[in-house]
């Protein structure tokens, strides 16, 4: 019986993609977002918290899709200053986790989970506390008391009352004061905008009122001289005041201390806080590197991509010639040779001798083979690289790939024993997607193989639907066969190596064609290299012609390039 969760995963991923009108995808070693498409990384969906973490993810991402207002953040001063869309960052997080948790059962408890999952980073932080720069503590601060109070998370409060502690050591009690009764108010917040006036008030605070001179933990100079980092800042720190600029009201002890968050986090509001965040979680936990998409089989079906345009059969009507002469020789071929027909077309001149005494049998017994019968992958790489102009008509590499995958899938439908099934790595919502399956007319499914670049190139995951797809709907008699159509190298080399063992040890033949990269050179024992639409057109129908014409032997590709 399969775990509830490994069932329940597919199903959650696509009720929120339904729910918040976005795409989710499973994929790669990252996750992240561009406020349409959510991205998370392979997991180990037979762990129960692993998935938990996931769900978490999603429903922070989805918040912010659903309740933060994007075009905030092309305002120049949160687009200039780390320091204040850290802030904002901080509290808006804050807010919209507890909007989404209000909306839906199950949730706040994930998120929770999410939260608590860098407890030894907190432990660490704050043991460490005196060494560590003012705004990021006073950053970390602000984000375990909004976690308090919009959340109330139990870990939250005891974090919160110990930096308070603290920080009464390193600014004044009436700053600290007046941080704490803005993020208290926040609560109130109904929108990004208060959210982000709630951090201008915070920064005016710190940058204008607090004289951080005073404070003797807060003098660092001689520590960063001692660690050899006090170059770097001072680079740093001037480049940090050409940023604040010179009309800009601040103290001088600020500009230093921004400068020290700036080096302390490196520009990256994540390295502010121990929390640094559920993306960073879900890569700590990815197993993209180590697994495939083979260990998924039974529990993540293989999905249908999204159509295109309806008319996409029109963009190859110049392949014609070339689709009629590889189809007339294939069907040739398998007419004349394969084994599921009972006569030969060749007549036998002493059988015909004897029509006169009633022989009907007057052709050529066949010679019995299973040559000729061929399930034949076409693997589309649909990554972000393919968005590169393939230099002839101005349309992308993936455009010129669709249109041969397509004129193939044509030239080869409706021929007894010759299957074709069309593949696209990455799909949209997982790490491949179907485009034509076994037994389908490419002329009814042409607009699924009208696909735009994204994401990353999870060739291996796409081998590994490969082989399943042979094990479950080949022919133990046919002869079985990918083609690659990529511009350069997978996300684990490893991976795609471990995927060519097993098909050089189950009798199936992986050949490449890479659009304007060597690097497929490295990798695949069978390959040619085009430069252009055309020649693409014309290596991938010599390979096709050379499959079937020298369907016995090892097949090099020297003689197609």
């Amino acid at each position: 019986m399969k775990n509830l969760t490994i069932d329940a995963m597919p199903m959650m991923v696509q009720n929120y993609a339904r729910l918040f009108g976005v795409s989710v995808r499973i994929q790669g070693s990252t996750a992240y977002t561009n406020g349409k498409v959510i991205t998370i990384p392979r997991l180990n969906i037979k762990d129960p918290i692993v998935a938990r973490l996931a769900y978490g993810y999603l429903s922070h991402e989805s918040a912010h899709m659903a309740y933060t207002d994007f075009s905030i953040l092309k305002r120049d001063d949160i687009k200039t200053n780390i320091f204040l869309f850290t802030l904002f960052n901080i509290l808006e997080d804050c807010r919209i986790e507890t909007l989404i948790s209000k909306k839906y059962i199950g949730v706040h408890e994930n998120l929770a989970l999410l939260n608590n999952y860098y407890k030894d980073e907190w432990e660490a932080f704050l043991k460490g506390v005196d060494n560590i720069g003012v705004l990021r503590v006073i950053s970390a601060y602000i984000q375990v008391l909004g976690q308090k109070v919009f959340q109330h998370y139990k870990s939250a409060s005891d974090r919160a009352e110990q930096l308070a502690e603290h920080l009464k050591t390193r600014i004044s009690e009436d700053v600290l004061n007046s941080i704490t009764d803005i993020v208290v108010n926040c609560a109130s917040a109904t929108n990004s905008d208060d959210i982000l006036k709630a951090c201008r008030k915070i920064y005016k605070l710190l940058s204008q009122k607090e004289d951080f001179s005073k404070f003797k933990k807060n003098d660092f100079a001689d520590d960063l001289k001692a660690k050899g980092n006090y170059d770097d800042y001072k680079k740093i720190a001037q480049e940090t005041s050409k940023l604040l600029g010179k009309k800009k009201k601040y103290t001088a002890d600020f500009a230093s201390q921004l400068a020290l968050f700036r080096q302390e986090t490196r520009d990256d509001e994540t390295n502010a806080t121990p929390n640094k965040g559920g993306a960073n979680c879900l890569e700590l936990n990815s197993i993209s590197k180590h697994t495939s998409s083979r260990e998924d089989f039974g529990y993540i079906d293989l999905p249908r991509a999204s159509a295109g345009s309806e008319d996409f059969i029109d963009c190859v009507k110049n392949s014609y010639g070339l689709r009629n002469s590889l189809r007339q020789f294939v069907k040739g071929k398998v007419q004349k040779y394969g084994s599921h027909c009972e006569t030969s077309n060749r007549i036998d001149a002493l059988r015909a001798q004897r029509i006169q005494f009633g022989e009907t049998k007057i052709f050529k017994d066949r010679e019995v083979t299973d040559d000729y019968a061929n399930d034949i992958i076409i693997c589309v790489d649909a990554s972000s690289s393919m968005l590169t102009g393939n230099g002839t008509d101005g349309g992308s590499r993936l455009e010129c790939a669709n249109k041969v995958a397509l004129s193939l899938a044509l030239a080869l439908e409706n021929i007894d024993n010759v299957n074709v099934s069309v593949l696209y790595f990455p799909g949209q919502c997982s790490e491949c997607e179907l485009a034509l399956d076994f037994g389908e007319k490419a002329k009814v499914y042409a607009p699924y193989f009208d696909q735009k670049p994204r994401g990353s190139t999870p060739l291996a995951q796409c081998l590994w639907q490969c082989f399943q797809k042979f094990e479950e709907c080949s022919s133990s008699c046919h002869s079985k066969q990918i083609i690659c159509l990529t511009d350069g190298m997978p996300d684990s080399v490893s991976n795609v190596k471990n995927a060519f063992d097993y098909a050089k040890n189950n009798g199936i033949d992986i050949y490449g064609i890479s659009i304007q990269s060597e690097l497929i050179l490295k990798l695949f024992d069978k390959c040619v290299i085009i430069e252009n639409e055309n020649e693409l057109n014309l290596k991938a129908y010599a390979i096709l012609r050379s499959l079937f014409e020298n369907q016995k032997k090892d097949i090099t590709l020297d003689k197609v390039a």
